[in-house]
């Protein structure tokens, strides 16, 4: 792997804009190199393999050690650069006032073995239908149109585990409202609506998202309770479904369309008040959902729930192309830190990509489109160091400067690199001239 300290100009006016997060210089540096490992990482996403990975001039020298600080022992918030990153987000799609932004919250299982890392404990793992040693990760990812990013991200911690630890225990619902949606900063007079499963549903949870100011749309088991207004009886709403007349509508969402027959009625909720259900039926089967809004139609609270999906789009990418559940770390703190730098790694080669086309334009899927921005990335980190190194100069000094500002980086790497990507990126193919004799 080869990691740079060096940042291609659009990356680095990026990363400029987190900065505040971060009151000490050396943070912002180890928080940059470590970004920049981690767009190009390929495999190795332990501390010590990343820091391996980053040049340093002798002048900007770090060890490992520095590295396993920035994680474990430096003074800076997660919380506080999610809001950054937040902010960073919301500024690249121009949101504000009238504008819907979705927040979407979920959980995930990272496998883990013995006590490498804290918070290890037998839980359930959904994608093995069973239980295994690992942690549980609550999630989020923030979506305006049909651009979607993570946000934060906060591990769970089992009760009978929670005496090791400073924090008092939480459920994940209430992770999710605390430590999630509450810190979230919109832009003036921009809607928040938060989009869960039904594990996530709680009345108390509900109200305490709607006396922020935002609505819900959810998921509800079909045991759950509801009543008409006025009324002092309460029936199912699976029972009070069944009685609703059904129309077919179809929706438009992630690029596919699907064809439900749905019907809504609204309804009272004990503890919560009123809200919209929403019921769907494809096939054989019944889903009930709940929308605090009550004037959004049936047809929108169901894309709004189809919508959920692209966090599991999420926790897929952001693991294969970032490492996101492939830490080796030892402590909470340290792996939450960890994961909101493969968030900030997910979200800026989006916007690098989205720059160049638009986000769902007929171009292969995101996976390959994250690919793409990852070769961009390190293209222009080429350029950005090459054009510094004067073609003038004889030969032997051009390699000795350009080794002086791509320290342990190997001429066959990139000889082989700028054979396979010239073909494509232009502005590797105007200086060809340049590159060739540089090898």
């Amino acid at each position: 792997m080869l990691g740079v300290t060096r940042l291609p100009p659009w990356f680095k006016q990026a990363l400029s804009t987190l900065e505040p997060a971060f009151s000490d210089s050396r943070n912002v540096d180890s928080f940059k190199h470590l970004v920049s490992a981690l767009i190009l990482a390929e495999t190795q996403w332990t501390v010590s393999e990343l820091s391996e990975g980053i040049s340093r001039p002798d002048e900007d020298a770090k060890s490992r050690r520095a590295y396993d600080y920035f994680f474990g022992g430096a003074n800076w918030s997660t919380t506080d650069l999610a809001k950054y990153h937040a902010e960073y987000v919301f500024d690249q799609l121009q949101v504000g006032a009238d504008d819907d932004v979705l927040l979407h919250i979920d959980d995930t299982f990272a496998e883990k073995t013995g006590d490498a890392t804290d918070g290890v404990a037998r839980l359930y793992n959904p994608v093995a239908a069973e239980t295994e040693l690992g942690n549980k990760l609550v999630t989020s990812c923030l979506q305006v149109g049909d651009v979607y990013v993570p946000y934060l991200a906060r591990m769970y911690v089992p009760e009978d585990l929670a005496p090791d630890f400073d924090e008092p225990f939480k459920k994940k619902t209430e992770i999710a409202v605390e430590d999630i949606v509450t810190p979230l900063q919109l832009p003036a007079g921009a809607a928040l609506t938060v989009v869960f499963d039904s594990a996530y549903y709680g009345d108390e949870r509900v109200v305490a998202i709607q006396d922020q100011g935002h609505d819900v749309v959810c998921r509800l088991k079909s045991d759950k309770h509801v009543s008409l207004q006025d009324v002092v009886w309460t029936q199912r709403v699976d029972a009070r479904a069944s009685t609703l007349e059904y129309e077919s509508t179809t929706i438009t969402v992630r690029g596919k369309e699907k064809t439900y027959d749905i019907a809504s009625e609204v309804v009272k909720i004990e503890d919560v008040g009123p809200v919209k259900i929403v019921a769907s039926k494809t096939d054989d089967t019944t889903r009930h959902y709940l929308s605090t809004d009550l004037g959004r139609s049936a047809a929108e609270i169901l894309e709004l729930v189809e919508h959920r999906w692209n966090i599991e789009t999420v926790h897929e990418e952001s693991n294969a192309k970032f490492g996101f559940k492939q830490y080796q770390l030892e402590r909470k703190q340290a792996i939450e830190r960890y994961i909101q730098l493969v968030f900030l790694a997910w979200t800026l080669v989006t916007f690098a990509e989205r720059a160049n086309v638009p986000f769902w334009e007929e171009r292969g899927g995101l996976s390959v489109r994250l690919d793409h921005a990852k070769e961009a990335y390190l293209v222009e980190t080429l350029l950005e160091i090459t054009e510094e190194v004067p073609p003038s100069l004889p030969r032997a000094e051009r390699r000795e400067q350009l080794h002086e500002l791509v320290c342990e980086f190997s001429w066959s790497s990139f000889a082989s690199f700028f054979l396979t990507v010239s073909k494509t990126y232009t502005p590797l193919n105007e200086r060809s001239g340049f590159y060739t004799s540089l090898i």
